[in-house]
């Protein structure tokens, strides 16, 4: 077994019940994105590259707490297992101390140009089609509905945004995934973030026309075509 396939069902393992999108399949949906991006950019290191996607929700803290995020507990335990040498496990886990929405709205880049590619598979998979499926999960049984019009967005720096209760998944739209496009960060991510940025312009301009929603909500969005 090499190096990556252990971390891959050490992964699984840690990952496989989770319900409000932060899954071992978004995981592995990172990692995909970051090998097609590698595919594109021959200068990464593509073990790197591959480590820092899989291990990248390891420690989120949305999932195990401050501690484990600060700490990095589950992904030292897992590279501790998986036959990398020291130095590229330490790269490994700085790539993962700087990937994340709120790290980002922190101002912390990321860790060299394969946690670019880390960075911009993760923004990648939080928007589009899956994008919007992973709000929908995640706010499921929260009591929000779907598109409530008094629930305008607001500014979010990195504070705000990680105490932030649950909202309806449209204002979600408009706090985060619509800024995703914006925050990529090589060129192959940029591509395929503006895609998947079009798909959710496209999906939103229907159905306010279907809900009949209030103008300011239409011309909000006109800002992000």
């Amino acid at each position: 077994m090499t190096g990556i396939e252990y971390i891959k069902t050490a992964v699984s393992e840690l990952l496989r019940n989770n319900s409000n999108g932060h899954d071992d399949k978004h995981v592995f949906r990172v990692y995909d994105l970051a090998m097609k991006f590698c595919d594109d950019i021959p200068d990464a290191n593509r073990d790197l590259a591959a480590a820092g996607a899989l291990l990248h929700d390891c420690d989120d803290y949305k999932l195990f707490g401050e501690e484990s995020e600060r700490l990095l507990t589950n992904t030292r335990r897992i590279l501790s297992g998986s036959g990398f040498d020291d130095k590229f496990c330490e790269k490994c886990i700085n790539i993962v101390k700087t990937i994340g929405y709120s790290k980002r709205l922190k101002g912390i880049a990321a860790y060299g140009l394969e946690g670019a590619i880390v960075s911009d598979a993760d923004m990648c998979d939080a928007s589009g089609g899956i994008g919007m499926l992973r709000c929908i999960e995640y706010r499921a049984g929260s009591g929000e509905p779907f598109f409530d019009p008094d629930y305008m967005p607001s500014e979010m720096d990195a504070t705000a945004y990680r105490q932030s209760k649950v909202d309806p998944c449209v204002t979600h739209f408009f706090n985060k995934i619509l800024h995703l496009r914006d925050m990529c960060i090589t060129e192959p991510g940029r591509k395929c973030a503006a895609r998947k940025h079009q798909t959710i312009v496209d999906f939103l301009t229907a159905y306010f026309d279907e809900v009949n929603a209030p103008q300011v909500w239409k011309d909000l969005l006109a800002k992000y075509k």
